[in-house]
């Protein structure tokens, strides 16, 4: 690991980072912090020299960062959100006036149910708050916040360390999917119905078998897994031009009822419902701008 004197350098070459990044121009970025063109630039030399790498690189569109500004972005907002609340200049914070950027981590599932309102309502509310949104697992959740790659996650994730916080925000059931005209749906599914169908099986992981599965295997029955996909998204536009059912959880389709034509039905078995949970790092507790956060994703899950 490189070795770093911390005395010898200027903390607010973070901050001059972290307005390159969000602007992706010098001049906003100037513009933004209050200081001129010329002390900008001078700042991002300083940077790459700091940092061994070129970090943004002039495009007609503006500054592309590297790779590896990328991957310490999300790190670096972290620390200044933290010296932030150290100072005390996020304890009222104020979302009507802020431009904090916040990095949260989704799955596309989370994502979908819980993006659209949250962009919404962060553009009414606080017009200057931005998000960077990256994708996140049940596996790789717990870590991302551990290193600062992000400030919270949304999603399925198991029981979190004692470092980290967590919230419900709702529960999804399962639902059997398949378009209108799909010859072996009818208006009840019973098992040997269920059974004698080619299925659609949405794996992150690229696993050919996953929850309903098991709880067949359980029973002493298999299903036909014909497709085994890793987008959840995908799946309401794989059954509507197919013959394959899906059976996934009930808010991934009932969205797309009004925009394809999907027959919804109750599996014909015992499959149980699953939490949906919020997660942080125990460090952001005390920073009142998280909260907000929080609290906004809180409101939005009572309605999705």
């Amino acid at each position: 690991m490189k070795q770093i004197h911390l005395p010898g350098i200027d903390l607010n070459l973070l901050v001059i980072f972290d307005a390159l990044f969000t602007e992706g121009h010098v001049t906003r970025a100037a513009k933004r912090l209050g200081l001129t063109q010329p002390a900008v630039s001078h700042a991002l030399g300083r940077l790459r020299h700091l940092f061994d790498d070129p970090l943004f690189i002039r495009s007609p569109k503006g500054m592309i960062p590297t790779a590896a500004a990328t991957d310490m972005a999300a790190a670096i907002r972290t620390v200044l959100d933290q010296v932030e609340v150290v100072l005390g200049t996020e304890r009222s914070f104020d979302p009507s006036v802020s431009t904090r950027r916040f990095a949260i981590g989704l799955s596309d599932y989370s994502a979908f149910v819980l993006l659209p309102q949250l962009s919404v309502r962060i553009t009414s509310e606080a017009p200057g708050v931005s998000l960077l949104v990256r994708h996140t697992n049940v596996t790789i959740g717990h870590s991302m916040l551990a290193a600062g790659d992000v400030e919270l996650i949304a999603g399925v994730f198991p029981p979190p360390p004692s470092y980290l916080r967590e919230e419900m925000l709702y529960e999804d059931d399962f639902v059997c999917a398949g378009r209108l005209e799909n010859p072996g749906l009818a208006d009840t599914l019973d098992l040997d119905r269920y059974l004698s169908l080619r299925h659609l099986q949405v794996s992150m992981r690229g696993e050919p078998h996953g929850l309903v599965d098991q709880v067949l295997e359980k029973i002493g029955k298999q299903r036909s897994i014909a497709l085994t996909a890793g987008h959840f998204l995908m799946a309401p536009l794989l059954v509507q031009d197919t013959d394959l059912i899906a059976t996934e959880p009930r808010r991934l389709f009932e969205r797309w009822q009004d925009k394809i034509s999907l027959r919804l039905l109750r599996p014909p078995l015992d499959i149980p419902s699953f939490r949906v949970v919020q997660a942080w790092h125990a460090r952001h507790d005390a920073d009142e701008g998280h909260a907000w956060l929080r609290r906004m994703i809180g409101s939005i899950s009572e309605t999705v």
